[in-house]
């Protein structure tokens, strides 16, 4: 499978949809994904100041691409972590970060952002194979073409929902490779006690830090959001008995907080800016 350069998304998004793109945003159509034998799109984001010197960067790898930058492309809404960005850089020129978003597969996202398999509704078991893509092939390419800060302390990886979900896994997994977690709207609902098994039996690094966060309204179920909120407690509380300093995990209830990327655009800033402390 042959892997386009990146380019400048005015030259791939060409057609006449009212994107809403800020900054230097760079799109790569069709990236390999070997493990999960497809392709998907990658959306890369350079800081205000990458064209005018050497500095490298810490990195952000974040889910569910097609909401990060662009209101055309996405599900309903973006994020907004261009202009999050754009402002935070005039603010702190030292927060400065590239942000790699991965598009999500469609009709596969739920097997791909899970790596248990929900016995109940039937997805799930393709996270493993996700996560090894995000590790072993997109951070090395990136690594390797762009000026960042490879280190695990300057690598952050993130998502809302399930891919919030995915990101914490990903960090269980390779944590040599990411050191800091965003989760936005963190559920685990759906996996039958898997994550908090895998918690409970993992010596996690101290130097790991990890935000969570969930919205007082995620539904319009209070017993659910009960729940979901509950969930999260006991997942900082598992991060913690796994070795993490509980100065090192954030969690942040969200007064009226909902399921909706109108709430995770507003929370992105603040994790950014938290996460990127050492």
């Amino acid at each position: 499978m042959t892997m386009n350069a990146p380019l400048p998304w005015r030259k791939v998004l060409i057609d006449e949809a009212a994107h809403t793109i800020s900054g230097d945003v760079h799109i790569i159509e069709a990236f390999p994904v070997p493990q999960l034998e497809t392709a998907r799109r990658v959306w890369i984001y350079l800081p205000r100041s990458y064209s005018e010197g050497n500095r490298s960067y810490p990195v952000w790898y974040l889910h569910d691409g097609q909401n990060v930058f662009d209101q055309a492309t996405s599900w309903g809404s973006e994020w907004g972590v261009d202009e999050a960005l754009e402002q935070i850089s005039q603010e702190n020129p030292t927060l400065e970060a590239i942000v790699v978003a991965v598009d999500h597969g469609d009709d596969q996202r739920n097997h791909e952002y899970n790596f248990a398999i929900n016995s109940e509704y039937g997805f799930g078991g393709k996270g493993e194979a996700h996560v090894a893509f995000v590790a072993e092939t997109l951070k090395p390419y990136i690594d390797s073409r762009f000026r960042t800060l490879p280190e695990a302390a300057h690598t952050m990886i993130g998502g809302s929902s399930f891919g919030a979900y995915i990101s914490l896994f990903a960090a269980i997994r390779y944590p040599d490779l990411f050191g800091r977690v965003g989760g936005i709207s963190f559920v685990m609902w759906h996996d039958e006690g898997a994550i908090m098994q895998l918690l409970r039996a993992s010596a996690l690094s101290p130097a790991l830090r990890v935000y969570l966060s969930i919205g007082e309204q995620e539904t319009d179920n209070p017993e659910f959001n009960r729940l979901a909120h509950e969930h999260v407690k006991s997942a900082r509380q598992s991060l913690i008995e796994a070795g993490v300093p509980e100065s090192r995990v954030r969690f942040d209830y969200v007064p009226g907080g909902t399921h909706h990327e109108s709430t995770w655009g507003q929370l992105f800033p603040e994790m950014h800016r938290w996460l990127l402390q050492s």
